[in-house]
């Protein structure tokens, strides 16, 4: 049967870490060989925790074959391609409404953002003075057990049948949801300039965050974003921030 897995199947997705394939109705996010056993583990009890917060989201399920695991498929397509293809104008909107139904999800049994950030960014060697910036701000902003989905952006949102579906939940922690907005507003900032512009006023009018603490957490989520992919984009928004704070 893993023969004709391999010859069947149809590629539908490709990230970092992992390809998505398509194959008797269900797809299957395939891992390299040497992919550790205990992630692909960790990455299949997190989506159970979520799947039974009853939020629109896929469910995982043991697959057949080895290094891989098995998911419901959603034939759709992703809010990106809504705004690209059909030129759909409420993206942002729809990015906050999906935003409050992951933050009404609290204290499940999931790791906690805070220590994850504070060891990410102490193995940083981007720049000790930033690096020491950062960890400061994390000790400054209050810790919180709101459900963070940290990895929230139009090609990981679903869109089939009127319905949204979100996906990618491997970076998913407890913390302060400040955080995940943030993230987002990197991501936004460093593939879509105008879209973050319309995120972070609406995100100022919708939540009211002290603008201080809004930009430290970005910085905070900027500089890990260092640590995923070495952008010019994001190295010029921790600039740009860290010298509004030093204007304030």
């Amino acid at each position: 049967m893993h023969a004709e897995f391999i010859k069947d199947r149809r590629l539908i997705g490709q990230g970092r870490m992992a390809n998505v394939y398509l194959w008797k109705g269900f797809a299957y996010k395939c891992f390299e060989a040497n992919y550790p056993e205990e992630w692909l583990a960790y990455e299949m009890n997190l989506q159970n925790v979520i799947s039974a917060c009853h939020l629109p989201t896929v469910h995982y399920m043991p697959s057949e074959f080895p290094n891989s695991i098995k998911m419901d498929y959603i034939e759709g397509i992703s809010l990106a391609d809504r705004m690209r293809k059909d030129k759909y104008k409420d993206s942002v909107d729809d990015l906050f409404h999906l935003f409050k139904k992951v933050h009404a999800i609290q204290e499940i049994e999931l790791p906690k953002l805070n220590p994850y950030l504070m060891r990410e960014i102490s193995k940083m060697t981007y720049s000790e003075e930033l690096q020491s910036d950062a960890l400061q701000y994390i000790s400054e902003i209050p810790d919180d057990q709101v459900l963070c989905h940290l990895d929230f952006h139009f090609l990981n949102i679903m869109y089939s049948n009127d319905q949204y579906t979100i996906i990618d939940w491997v970076n998913a922690k407890l913390g302060n949801p400040i955080y995940d907005f943030a993230r987002s507003y990197v991501i936004l900032h460093e593939f879509t300039f105008r879209l973050s512009k319309k995120f972070l006023a609406k995100l100022q009018k919708e939540y009211r965050f002290d603008p201080t603490e809004l930009t430290k957490a970005i910085i905070v989520m900027a500089l890990h974003r260092l640590t995923e992919t070495d952008s010019d984009k994001v190295k010029e928004l921790i600039v740009e921030l860290t010298e509004t704070l030093v204007r304030k």
